[in-house]
């Protein structure tokens, strides 16, 4: 029999940036995730970036020559992976712990129609909300394919990768914004940071009733974002190394009622 974690977000809980779960059972070889509602006040935390020193001009040369030699990583990696390890075209949210009944947990709401999984958020500022899936991996390529309602500018959605639970938040962060920015958050136990400053990116499809398909490659420390199979970034970033959940998450940060649509997700194994 299914069992899902079944949790009340209470305001003055939100407000002390601490969450308290039920220690209810929970079988992962036949549920899924619960959702955690992270708040904007700790999501919003400002990354401080260094400046890096100045290499000297001798280590600049040497550097240069080993980068002409490195293979130029694809803009769809799909072309060398083949079939996926695992595909869901969300005709059943047999994954999601959807296949019975919407799910509304605080501000935000799930559901299944048409082969499509919405995530819709009523309020603006309640930070990410996510929802996983009980599957893990490691290292892998993980591909989805979203479609976005009404929406403005600074209104964010992405995947989540390399969760190691589902109580903590803990994970890396693919943001899109509905304006064509991007980001990668690391959330640990040291806080939340953006890692990119949120550059602009043109092959994001931008504006409301867009479909964007998102991407991001992880094998050990290095990162790579993808867009509309377009290679964003390449990131080398080492804080959560370990295997974890995947999923998806929202963030209505301009437009109350915020509504994306996960159309397909797969992953493929990376050796």
């Amino acid at each position: 029999m299914k069992t899902i974690f079944l949790f009340s977000l209470v305001l003055t809980t939100v407000l002390a940036c601490s969450i308290s779960f039920p220690t209810d059972s929970f079988d992962d070889k036949t549920a899924t995730q619960v959702a955690i509602s992270l708040t904007a006040t700790a999501l919003d935390q400002k990354v401080n970036q260094q400046v890096a020193e100045s290499t000297p001009a001798a280590a600049q040369d040497e550097l240069s020559a080993t980068a002409t030699n490195t293979p130029v990583p694809p803009d769809n990696p799909k072309q060398e992976l083949g079939a996926p390890t695992w595909h869901d075209d969300l005709s059943t949210g047999q994954y999601w712990s959807l296949d019975s009944s919407n799910i509304e947990i605080g501000n935000t709401t799930l559901s299944m129609s048409s082969g499509k999984l919405s995530m819709k958020a009523s309020a603006i500022g309640k930070g990410n909300n996510w929802w996983l899936t009980y599957l893990t991996f490691q290292d892998a390529y993980l591909e989805a394919t979203f479609d976005v309602a009404e929406c403005a500018n600074d209104d964010q959605y992405g995947l989540v990768v390399r969760a190691p639970d589902y109580e903590s938040g803990f994970a890396y962060y693919f943001h899109v914004t509905c304006d064509g920015h991007y980001d990668l958050r690391r959330w640990s136990n040291n806080g939340s940071s953006m890692l990119l400053s949120m550059p602009f990116s043109e092959k994001i499809h931008k504006g409301p009733n867009q479909t964007n398909t998102l991407g991001i490659w992880i094998k050990g420390p290095i990162i790579r974002l993808y867009v509309n199979n377009n290679l964003l970034k390449e990131i080398n970033e080492s804080t959560l190394i370990n295997n974890g959940h995947f999923g998806l998450f929202v963030n209505a940060r301009q437009t109350p009622g915020f509504t994306i649509y996960m159309d397909e997700i797969s992953y493929w194994t990376l050796n």
